[in-house]
């Protein structure tokens, strides 16, 4: 928290400061609050018939409360949905002991050179689905005139119904605030891409001291991004 931030205004920043012999004064305080509810569930197998898997989900929302400056200065408090808030999130890790070789459905009575080939292998995969993080529209210019970063005002949702890598959100949602005043566009009201990831891998034991594997991360090869440039006024906005 800065307990320094001038009001908006015309004039000098440093001037204007309630302690203006001081630049910023910021201190640490434990005011504020996180409310998180969940719907957490649970699907397992155990291994039977060389047949394994896991299955979590999770729906929730983490709402945090907290002193924001940016709309508002150093009394300024703000009610958002969290920087860390994933409100789908699935995990699914399998595996399965081929039924093929000695003692197996298939080929059960396999020796020497067929065992050694076709007897012994597993597959395993990972899967993991979950939503993107949200993020924060912002301003580059100091348009209340107060040393501290800030917010456009929203006239718009802002989402894209298709998004792209080189346009994520509607940028003319935003607007540039009056001249010394703050912006009113909320904290994580837009979000990053869902995040995608499957690992694969195949595997053969050669009794109980040698093993092959093959391994794929990201199999898919589906990439995943971070939040986009957030400044509206600037030209990689989005």
């Amino acid at each position: 928290t800065n307990l320094n931030i001038p009001e908006p205004g015309a004039g000098g920043v440093q001037a204007r400061r309630p302690y203006p012999q001081f630049g910023n004064i910021f201190y640490f305080d434990t005011n504020m609050s996180n409310t998180y509810h969940s719907l957490q569930t649970t699907l397992v197998r155990r291994a039977s018939k060389g047949l394994w898997y896991m299955a979590s989900y999770t729906f929730s929302k983490s709402i945090t409360t907290q002193n924001t400056p940016a709309v508002g200065g150093n009394t300024a408090r703000e009610k958002a949905i969290s920087g860390f808030d994933i409100p789908h999130n699935l995990a699914v890790s399998a595996g399965w002991e081929l039924p093929v070789g000695d003692g197996k459905r298939f080929l059960g009575d396999a020796r020497g050179v067929t065992q050694a080939l076709l007897g012994g292998w597993q597959m395993q995969a990972i899967l993991i689905l979950r939503s993107g993080r949200p993020f924060t529209p912002t301003i580059s210019a100091d348009r209340a005139n107060t040393g501290v970063g800030q917010r456009p005002n929203r006239i718009g949702s802002g989402a894209l119904d298709n998004p792209t890598v080189e346009k994520w959100f509607d940028t003319t949602a935003f607007v540039l605030p009056a001249q010394f005043t703050y912006g009113d566009s909320g904290a994580n009201i837009l979000r990053e891409g869902s995040y995608r990831n499957l690992d694969f891998s195949v595997f053969k034991r050669f009794g109980n001291k040698l093993e092959f594997r093959v391994e794929c991360f990201n199999l898919t090869n589906t990439p995943s991004f971070n939040a986009p440039a957030t400044a509206i006024d600037t030209a990689t906005a989005g």
